[in-house]
């Protein structure tokens, strides 16, 4: 990732930072169809990719018993993530650092599951795919989160999630493409299921995670942002936006790294 500090303007990484509210498509049902997906057990290692304010970190610990390592690459956002925890009761199972999910700093084989939600459309995504199978033990399994394309998008629309937005590159993927990814980092086996977005699916994750508060406050606070307000009352940007729904929704994506009499 690039320095935050080379940019005159804020980043996405520093307005969701100062935000401190839970982001990611099909908010807190996606995280546990996910979980349940990758089949967390008690007692497992499981690292949170680009773990933001911490519910998903919270939630392994708390209601799946396991010992969990988070890391993002903010560290504006990990102090949400820590008072989170501290609020949990689970200082004794996670674990948080900043982090690059590009360079993982973690030997080879560390953990039991890995996990991640709408992170790898911000990064190079094979060198952090690469990274996340690295890191897994073998066997292991990684859940991954990300915006796809349920069918091709006019050019246009495909240019509103191919490009830089607050200072952050992002790229969206359709299903082939993303289960691509994870073959070419060396993945055995790749498996999806893919979601249609709601916005009531995310308004009542918001208020469950964040509440009702804390979440009003975010939206008036990033409505201070010049370039936010910008975007947000453009109206030719909000007519793209809304024709795009239709072609977007989210992937849920298991990874499984090969143990060590499939290779």
């Amino acid at each position: 990732m690039r320095d935050r500090a080379e940019h005159k303007k804020p980043t996405a990484y520093d307005l969701w930072g100062g935000l401190g509210i839970t982001e990611h498509p099909g908010g807190v049902n996606a995280t546990r169809r996910l979980i349940a997906l990758c089949g967390v057990r008690p007692g497992q290692n499981v690292l949170v990719i680009g773990c933001g304010t911490g519910h998903t970190a919270c939630l392994l610990a708390k209601e799946y018993g396991a010992r969990v390592v988070a890391l993002d690459v903010s560290p504006q956002v990990l102090r949400w993530a820590g008072r989170r925890v501290a609020a949990e009761g689970v200082s004794d199972r996670v674990i948080l650092m900043v982090a690059d999910a590009q360079n993982l700093p973690f030997a080879p084989g560390s953990f039991d599951a890995a996990v991640a939600e709408s992170v790898l459309m911000f990064c190079d995504q094979a060198q952090a795919a690469t990274e996340a199978r690295r890191v897994l033990k073998p066997g292991g399994v990684f859940g991954d989160n990300e915006l796809t394309y349920l069918k091709p998008p006019p050019d246009r629309l495909r240019s509103l999630l191919s490009g830089e937005i607050f200072g952050v590159r992002v790229r969206a993927l359709n299903e082939v493409e993303w289960k691509a990814v994870f073959a070419g980092a060396g993945f055995a086996r790749v498996t999806s299921v893919l979601h249609r977005l709601s916005v009531w699916e995310q308004l009542w994750s918001h208020l469950q995670i964040d509440g009702v508060r804390q979440y009003l406050t975010a939206t008036i606070q990033s409505l201070r942002d010049p370039t936010v307000r910008s975007l947000a009352f453009n109206l030719d940007v909000l007519r793209q936006a809304i024709r795009l729904v239709p072609y977007v929704g989210y992937g849920l994506y298991v990874c499984r790294n090969a143990p060590p009499d499939d290779n």
